[in-house]
């Protein structure tokens, strides 16, 4: 690497002194108020913008809001409709339990007063053959 040499620093330091003119020069030729006044201008219609966009969002988080509000009592609503059916049916499985109960009671008495008029039956048939060819 070779050292720098005092024509390159000049030049250099030339360059950035001649970059530095360029920049103040365009800056000299404009007023500044007329420069501040843009700036100004610029910055308050990107402000106005942000604002409107916070606006939107704000009544978007509301709706938003609302929508999960309904939707909730909603669900709340289904819920306890759900819970209602739940017990309706469970009382309902309860009666049908009861009803078989009774019907297979039912059926076991009936049963019983078939096998009971069959023997009385049978009773009053063998006492008729006896008293018909007994005599």
């Amino acid at each position: 690497m070779t050292p720098d040499t005092p024509e390159k620093k000049a030049g250099l330091i030339q360059r950035s002194k001649d970059l530095l003119d360029t920049a103040v020069g365009g800056l000299k030729g404009k007023d500044m108020n007329l420069l501040v006044d843009e700036f100004t201008s610029e910055m308050t219609l990107v402000a106005e913008g942000l604002s409107e966009d916070l606006i939107r969002t704000q009544q978007q988080v509301e709706q938003l809001s609302a929508s999960q509000t309904l939707e909730e009592a909603e669900r709340l609503a289904l819920a306890e409709r759900l819970e209602e059916l739940q017990r309706r049916v469970q009382t309902l499985e309860k009666g049908q339990e009861k009803a078989l109960a009774r019907k297979g009671t039912l059926t076991g008495v009936l049963r019983q007063i078939t096998v009971i008029a069959a023997i009385l039956a049978a009773a009053w048939v063998i006492t008729a053959l006896l008293k018909t060819f007994g005599g």
